[in-house]
């Protein structure tokens, strides 16, 4: 080799190298971590799991009455639900009696739980609750879906009787992209201290299982441990050598989820889903029990953070997960109305007061 090749090529490579180093420096400024996929997923020795949900024996999931990381403000009634009395046909009754308002049934996740007002009294479904004419049970519960909503109408609905059940659906996470089933007595979520909120139900071309549920936190943590970062207790020494490189980690680890997504695919043929039946199904089935016992259902969604000054052509983006069934859209909200841009955020107190001002306009609009 030529003494003029061998130097444009160690040039060439002096390059690449410093280029790869910038490279590395900038993605680290931009929050991306070395050896995990999954940036909000820290590496820990000693994770701290810490239990916000309880799930009962339809998997209806509650709040965790000694939970400490409940929002600012919270109050837990009987029912495990966030409110300052208990769901009852006697107090809904009293209510109506007393007060005259009329109750509303309101159910979805964080959103409606009330994250992320500054405290509880400023999130919309309290906003709402302080008007004249309306008492709200909130069923909101952070980290939940379509199934869940639906349990809570068949396990609740003819209990309690309200005036009026709203389903309020969000748009970043709330339309299944698989039928998950119900798990009793396992929490959907699971919280860790200063780390990702890990989802109990695995990848299916990771844990090759359909659908499968973890059953305690530690299992659902050393489930990410080996399948999302390079630092699993059955890496090897290569793996792990190639965990302090962000590029390099990331790669890794995506081509791998490839590799293993190619097999799922070969071993279970044919198994495609209709995802916008899963959510509709959901739906429908909510409608109807309601339909049984004449109770008036709403279906609002809430938009995410990027598309909410969409407006009125929502209606078509989502017009597949619900079909002949009417569903409502806000139309004026903009991404300064939430307290960030990603699909994890939430309305800030502007928000909130904005979509409390929504809810009530159809509420009074359907009397």
């Amino acid at each position: 080799m030529k003494p003029e090749t061998k130097k444009r090529i160690k040039i060439q490579f002096l390059i690449f190298i410093a280029l790869f180093l910038i490279a590395e420096i900038v993605l680290r400024l931009f929050g991306m971590k070395a050896g995990t996929l999954i940036d909000d997923f820290g590496i820990e020795d000693n994770p701290q799991y810490m239990q916000r949900f309880v799930s009962d024996e339809m998997g209806i999931n509650h709040l965790y009455p000694k939970a400490q990381t409940l929002m600012v403000g919270t109050i837990i009634n009987q029912q495990g639900f966030r409110g300052k009395f208990d769901y009852t046909k006697s107090s809904m009754d009293s209510i109506r009696k007393n007060t005259g308002r009329k109750v509303v049934m309101l159910i979805g996740d964080s959103y409606v739980e009330g994250c992320c007002a500054d405290v509880m009294k400023n999130s919309f479904p309290d906003i709402l609750a302080r008007g004249p004419r309306y008492e709200v049970m909130n069923f909101g519960i952070s980290g939940t879906d379509p199934v869940q909503y639906e349990l809570i109408v068949r396990k609740y609905l003819r209990e309690l009787m309200p005036d009026i059940v709203m389903v309020s659906i969000y748009s970043g996470n709330d339309f299944l992209t698989y039928d998950r089933k119900p798990s009793p007595g396992t929490p959907l979520t699971f919280p860790f201290k200063k780390n990702k909120w890990i989802y109990a139900v695995a990848t299916n071309h990771l844990s090759k299982k359909l659908n499968y549920s973890f059953k305690t936190a530690d299992e659902a943590y050393e489930f990410y441990m080996e399948h999302y970062t390079l630092r699993g207790k059955n890496r090897n020494m290569f793996q792990k050598a190639l965990s302090y490189s962000v590029i390099i980690s990331k790669l890794y680890i995506f081509v791998e989820h490839k590799v293993k997504l190619q097999e799922w695919n070969k071993m279970n043929p044919g198994m495609t889903v209709d995802v916008d039946m899963i959510t509709y199904n959901h739906v429908k089935n909510i409608q109807a029990c309601c339909d049984s016992v004449s109770v008036p259902c709403l279906f609002t969604i809430i938009p995410m953070p990027t598309e909410g000054i969409e407006g009125k052509t929502l209606n078509n983006k989502y017009r597949n997960f619900f079909r002949e069934i009417p569903y409502h859209i806000p139309e004026n909200f903009t991404q300064e109305d939430y307290d960030g841009t990603g699909v994890a955020n939430h309305f800030n107190n502007t928000g909130h007061k904005k979509y409390a001002y929504f809810l009530n306009k159809l509420l009074d609009s359907k009397k």
